[in-house]
C-alpha cells in the first residue's frame, strides 16, 4: 500500500470512528489535517475522492458531513404532521420506481459504485458503519436514475425517513446480525437487476425490500 493509500485508509477509519461516536460532520480542513498528520493538499484531494464516492458531502458555508446528500428542505422543514408511517410509505412509493429507472440509465461508474457499497456493507463491524453504506447506496441508485426533479424528491423523502426512523432502526437491525444479512441480500439482488438493465426486476426486488423493512419496523399492514 503506497503513501496515498494509507492516508486514505487513515481519514476513512476516522470517518468510522466519527459515525460511532454519533457525529455527521468532520472538524475544518486545518484541524483535520493536523489531526491525522496528512497535508492539507493531499488531504483536499482525499476528500474530493470521498465526495466523487458519496462517503461525504459539503455545505458551503456550513461544513463537511459525512454520508449521503440530503435535500436541504429536510433541514429546516417541520415533522411533527409527518409519522414514521409516512415516511416509510413515501419510500415504498418512490424508491421503486428509481430503481427501474437507474436499471435503464445507469452508468458503469454508477453500477461500480453500487458494488463497492455492498462490498463495504459485507465488512462492516458495527451497525452505525453499515448504515452509512446503506444510505450512500439507496442514494447512488437515486442518482442513477438521472432525473434530478426525482432525486430531489428521493431526498426530501429519504431524509424525513432519516430523521424519524433512525433509530427504530438501530433498534430492529443492529440487535441481531441476521436481519443486517438479509438486508444485504436484498440489496445485492437489486444492484444486479440494475446491472442486468432488468427494470422491472430492480423495481420489484427494491418494493420488496422496503417491504420487508417496513414489516420488521413496524409489523405486518
Amino acid at each position: 500500500m503506497n503513501r496515498l493509500d494509507t492516508e486514505e485508509q487513515r481519514l476513512r477509519e476516522y470517518i468510522d470512528d466519527v459515525l460511532r461516536e454519533r457525529r455527521e460532520r468532520l472538524p475544518p480542513e486545518p484541524q483535520l489535517s493536523e489531526l491525522l498528520e496528512i497535508p492539507r493538499g493531499r488531504l483536499r484531494t482525499h476528500l474530493k475522492r470521498l465526495e466523487k464516492d458519496g462517503v461525504i458531502w459539503r455545505h458551503v458555508g456550513k461544513g463537511t458531513f459525512i454520508g449521503p446528500r440530503t435535500a436541504q428542505l429536510v433541514d429546516s422543514a417541520p415533522v411533527d404532521s409527518v409519522s414514521p408511517s409516512h415516511a416509510m410509505e413515501g419510500r415504498l412509493m418512490v424508491e421503486p420506481l428509481l430503481a427501474g429507472k437507474a436499471a435503464v440509465h445507469a452508468r458503469r461508474s454508477d453500477i461500480e459504485t453500487m458494488e463497492r457499497c455492498l462490498d463495504e456493507a459485507d465488512a462492516a463491524s458495527s451497525y452505525v458503519t453499515w448504515k452509512s453504506g446503506d444510505d450512500r447506496l439507496h442514494r447512488t441508485i437515486a442518482e442513477a436514475a438521472q432525473n434530478p426533479l426525482l432525486l430531489t424528491l428521493h431526498d426530501v423523502v429519504y431524509g424525513y425517513a432519516r430523521k424519524l426512523i433512525s433509530e427504530r432502526m438501530e433498534q430492529a437491525l443492529g440487535q441481531s446480525p441476521a436481519p443486517v444479512e438479509n438486508s444485504n441480500h436484498e440489496h445485492a439482488v437489486i444492484v444486479a437487476a440494475i446491472k442486468k438493465h432488468d427494470a422491472d426486476g430492480a423495481e420489484k426486488a427494491m418494493r420488496k425490500h422496503l417491504t420487508s423493512i417496513r414489516t420488521l419496523l413496524f409489523g405486518d399492514r
